[in-house]
């Protein structure tokens, strides 16, 4: 099953381009997140993808992209 996390494990352990298929699960992720009405609806899509099961330190994210997902975690438990 494809998310968020299987990509970038994918992505990490050979890179390449995309497939046309992880691009357009990416692009329905993207829209999906917009849509979301708060902080804690993006919470539970992004723990839907896996992200809430990782260590997202090992995977080399921006200080400023960690700091985001942990602020929608703690939104989400407010």
């Amino acid at each position: 099953m494809m998310n968020l996390i299987s990509i970038i494990e994918s992505l990490k352990a050979r890179p390449r381009r995309l497939t046309n298929e992880e691009n357009l699960y990416l692009d329905h992720l993207a829209d999906e997140m917009r849509r979301a009405e708060s902080d804690a609806a993006q919470w539970r899509i992004l723990q839907r993808e896996g992200l809430d099961q990782i260590d997202i330190e090992h995977y080399g994210f921006d200080t400023d992209l960690l700091e985001h997902v942990l602020s929608l975690r703690r939104e989400s438990m407010n």
